[in-house]
């Protein structure tokens, strides 16, 4: 469709259905199509450097681990989170992952897309991308995985080979719903690896769109490392604090 039809097409669908921020709801122009306002965008806070050596918290000092590092062992070998699970961002992962809005899948792809390019060392080195895997039962109720659709867009951005080699077994509460002691133990035991094949010897990149504890990760790390995994490293859209 050429320029001029197109936004001569978007103009009329959007008198009928008035285009909004997802986050503040102000209207938009017609012819956006990431679904917020470019204050909202604006407002996305990277997560502040320096990072923690382990899990990626800011820390005050480069080549530090945090106070939590320094007392807790992590399965996973480096942790990255890219922007601040606060404010626009939180309401947009909301209204992406429970709410099923995938046309924000696009701003969000490419805001964790962004990061990479920003911080190369997250890739170099890594044989293969996955992702945090959901339950059968609540996949099929959403019908998509939000952490698969973001290891998937760096995969493509960065032409580098992404599979699904995890499943989640037990079907375990919310993490989001827990308490920070109940979501220490919520997830113990509750992954198994897909394809040992693929995993043993490789250095895998895990995808997930937001960590606090960082216990989901760290069970899934620990799953990869058991099937023959030789280094995990994490990297989330966002970091809750």
């Amino acid at each position: 469709m050429s320029r001029p039809i197109a936004v001569i097409t978007r103009n009329l669908i959007n008198l009928v259905y008035p285009l909004h921020c997802a986050a503040c709801k102000i209207a938009l122009d017609p012819m956006n199509r990431s679904g917020i306002c470019l204050s909202c965008e604006g407002k996305i806070k990277r997560n502040p450097k320096p990072y923690c050596l382990r899990c990626g918290r800011p820390v005050h000092s480069d080549g530090k681990l945090c106070e939590e590092c320094e007392r807790t062992s992590f399965a996973f070998d480096r942790a990255w989170s890219a922007y601040l699970y606060d404010g626009a961002l939180k309401e947009l992962i909301h209204l992406f992952k429970y709410r099923g809005k995938l046309a924000l899948s696009g701003v969000l792809c490419g805001k964790i897309c962004e990061f990479i390019d920003d911080t190369r060392e997250i890739i170099d080195g890594v044989d293969l991308i996955t992702f945090v895997p959901l339950h059968r039962g609540w996949l099929n109720e959403k019908e998509f995985n939000q952490s698969g659709i973001l290891a998937a867009a760096i995969s493509s951005k960065f032409r580098m080979p992404v599979s699904r080699l995890l499943e989640k077994r037990v079907n375990t509460r919310r993490q989001n719903e827990l308490s920070r002691d109940e979501r220490l133990t919520n997830l113990t035991g509750a992954f198994k690896p897909k394809d040992n094949a693929l995993i043993g010897g490789a250095n895998i990149l895990l995808i997930d769109d937001v960590m606090t504890t960082g216990t989901t990760l760290n069970e899934c790390a620990k799953t990869l490392k058991s099937a023959g995994a030789v280094e995990v490293r994490c990297l989330t859209l966002a970091r809750g604090l």
